[in-house]
């Protein structure tokens, strides 16, 4: 048999090795001894290459046709990971019909749970007799199931706002921490706390790959709720988060699921629903102010009575609307919490507004005219006194 017809041999074992098992990783090196040539295999399992496994079996096949084979005497992994190799077993063979030898070993690999995934190099120690060790190495990709190397960026000094009942882009930005692995995402799932405010969705991602240590933004189109009765009266909390949830794996069989990121949102009805409850509060005012002053007119309220009624409307819309203007958003009115940018909050200014501001700017305005008419007639009566006349 010839040096060619060995190697062919030897893919051809590959091949049927590959074809056996799809996530199996397989490599080849090759060792020389004068005229002899030694040809050997690894072959393991890559999915169940992770942090945290103590059964990963890697199988070593080495080949010969010359009377005596190289020998495996340790594999050894690098000395920070504390990676473990313990021989199960060595199966040696012979083809009489081909005159090739082989021995195959089998070898279980105890990865700790803290070990950093990455591309480790293996060192396989090989011996012959009469000559000294040599070495050959294989990669070892070793991954995890969870607490990966992607992450998702966020900018903790803004907050992205969600208007109601209307779709909302929301991008977000993930970076691959691994040092050696792109990572191919494959879902992310979107939902809100408190429940409900954003429509709880699951995306299918195709074809997005992020290079190990790079950045990748995946845009989504988020819908939020549309406005409640609740949310009406008491708008909304400011600890309101989206949670998002990324699926990905590593590009070599180790998917992680544990990727949960809680992002900080503002949701906030449109501005067209302010404007309504705005309009709604200035002509609900509106009638009740001209209710009260024909009741006045009518002689059934005093007029005392009917300012009273005023007063303390207006006195309510003017605290909310001072605490608005100054910019401290949290009020409590009526044991609800509100803020400027919630209806019931700018109904109840515009309809303290309609009731007490006519009648305020009225008060201001008749204070100012007779204020100017006093201080006339005023210089008016010195100037017109007659002098005294001296006595003669």
């Amino acid at each position: 048999m010839t040096l060619a017809s060995l190697k062919l041999l030897v893919l051809i074992s590959l091949l049927l090795i590959a074809t056996a098992a799809a996530s199996a990783r397989t490599s080849t090196f090759e060792v020389t001894r004068g005229t002899q040539k030694y040809f050997g295999t690894v072959s393991y399992d890559v999915e169940k290459a992770y942090a945290g496994t103590h059964t990963l079996e890697v199988t070593i096949s080495l080949n010969t046709k010359d009377a005596t084979n190289v020998e495996l005497i340790k594999l050894e992994a690098p000395d920070q990971t504390k990676i473990q190799f313990t021989e199960s077993s060595r199966i040696p063979s012979s083809d009489p019909a081909t005159g090739v030898q082989t021995t195959e070993y089998r070898y279980l690999a105890d990865i700790p749970a803290e070990t950093e995934p990455r591309i480790y190099l293996i060192t396989l120690v090989l011996s012959y007799p009469g000559d000294k060790n040599t070495s050959r190495t294989f990669e070892l990709y070793v991954g995890v199931r969870n607490k990966g190397k992607l992450n998702i960026v966020s900018d903790a000094a803004t907050t992205t706002e969600f208007y109601t009942g209307m779709t909302n882009s929301y991008r977000i930005e993930l970076e691959n921490n691994f040092p050696d692995y792109p990572v191919n995402i494959r879902s992310v799932s979107v939902n809100s706390d408190p429940q409900g405010l954003i429509e709880s969705k699951t995306l299918q991602i195709q074809d997005m790959s992020i290079d190990p240590l790079q950045r990748g933004a995946i845009d989504l189109d988020l819908k939020a709720a549309p406005m409640s009765f609740t949310n009406l009266l008491s708008g909304f909390s400011d600890s309101s988060r989206l949670i998002l949830h990324v699926t990905y794996d590593d590009s070599y069989g180790h998917v992680v699921t544990d990727l949960t990121y809680p992002v900080k949102i503002k949701v906030r009805p449109r501005d067209r629903v302010l404007i309504v409850a705005m309009l709604i509060g200035v002509v609900i005012g509106a009638i009740l102010k001209c209710y009260l002053q024909r009741l006045q007119q009518q002689g059934i309220i005093s007029r005392r009575e009917a300012i009273i009624a005023i007063g303390i409307t207006s006195l309510i819309g003017l605290v909310v609307s001072f605490i608005a203007v100054v910019g401290r958003i949290k009020i409590i009115a009526f044991d609800q919490m509100g803020s400027y940018d919630n209806p019931a909050v700018i109904f109840v200014i515009s309809l303290a507004g309609a009731v007490g501001g006519a009648q305020l700017l009225s008060t201001f305005f008749k204070m100012g005219s007779s204020s100017s008419s006093s201080a006339p007639a005023t210089s008016t009566a010195t100037t017109s006194a007659p002098a005294a006349k001296p006595v003669s």
